[in-house]
């Protein structure tokens, strides 16, 4: 594996200030980009995330100081960790530096071997920061997915059906959700084997997500079923889209160790405001009368839900 190149951003009005430290930190195998003032810096800093920034205090226009209070105030760049260069000495000064956000300071005319110390400190730290930060979003995705299928898990489908039915409401969107399932699953499972069984949910689940928009929301339900929030869809374009998909299932060919498996899957779907369920959960409780109903039809179809009468 190839080591990492780390960026060093400096930020200042002084060319010869600029050159110097571009010669020597290129020399200690950084990469390096230079801004001659702080609107241009912030700008590059945007761009080019750097590991760190080197940031003079003392600049025409914007100096140091608002500099690095913008980029503290900016998500986008705030964790990039700023080293202020100033040539005054009183503490008041280093103490405002660091109050406002910067990671670390050093003294004009700075000392070289000093300069590299502190740079190399700050990316380290930074690196780190990075590394963990995305061993918390792994963890964070893997709490949010189901194993197997590599679909949503139900915990997260429950938070994510009550953010967009209320969204829904909120905002008078329509929303449909699916529920289905596969036909005969144990049947599969005893002719074929559970390892045939995890198989077809692997390839259902790619199907799924091979047909659906960014936005919407596929889940494991639980077993063999599955569910579908569709965010900004009524009923009638969620049912054709359920035929689709219905359709796509009994055609595909599921292999296992060179064996077809026939795999077909009932749909049940239910919407707001067309079925005007009063919670998140009545809608999947209608769904799932709908779905009920499709394998009481003799499965491999799609039912919409209809509130019966009384």
């Amino acid at each position: 594996m190839e080591d990492r190149v780390n960026t060093v951003l400096v930020i200042d009005d002084n060319e010869v200030i600029r050159r110097l430290a571009k010669t020597l930190l290129t020399k200690r195998n950084y990469a390096v980009e230079t801004a001659k003032n702080g609107q241009e810096g912030i700008e590059i800093a945007k761009r080019i995330k750097p590991q760190v920034i080197l940031l003079d205090v003392m600049m025409p226009g914007m100096d140091g100081y608002e500099v690095c209070k913008r980029i503290k105030e900016d998500a986008e760049i705030a964790d990039i960790p700023v080293i202020i260069v100033t040539s005054k000495t009183e503490t008041f000064d280093r103490i405002h530096g660091l109050e406002i956000g910067a990671a670390d300071y050093v003294m004009k005319p700075f000392d070289q071997g000093e300069l590299l110390a502190r740079i190399a400190t700050q990316v380290k730290l930074k690196n780190l920061y990075d590394e963990l930060q995305e061993k918390n979003r792994i963890l964070e995705e893997m709490t949010r997915k189901d194993g197997l299928t590599d679909l949503f898990n139900r915990r997260y489908f429950q938070e994510r059906i009550a953010e967009e039915f209320s969204r829904a409401r909120r905002y008078d969107f329509p929303m449909s959700f699916i529920m289905f399932d596969i036909d005969h699953f144990k049947e599969i499972n005893d002719s074929y084997g559970h390892q045939a069984g995890d198989d077809v949910l692997r390839n259902l689940a790619r199907i799924l997500v091979n047909h659906i928009r960014d936005v919407d929301v596929p889940a494991r339900y639980g077993g063999e079923e599955f569910s579908l929030i569709l965010p900004h869809t009524t009923l009638k374009n969620a049912v054709i889209f359920a035929e689709r998909l219905r359709e796509e299932v009994a055609k595909h060919p599921f292999l296992f160790h060179e064996k077809r498996i026939p795999v077909t899957i009932s749909l049940g779907v239910a919407g707001i405001p067309d079925n005007n369920p009063s919670s998140c959960n009545e809608l999947i409780r209608f769904a799932d009368e709908a779905l009920y109903r499709a394998k009481q039809a003799g499965r491999n179809r799609t039912v919409m839900y209809m509130r019966t009468t009384e």
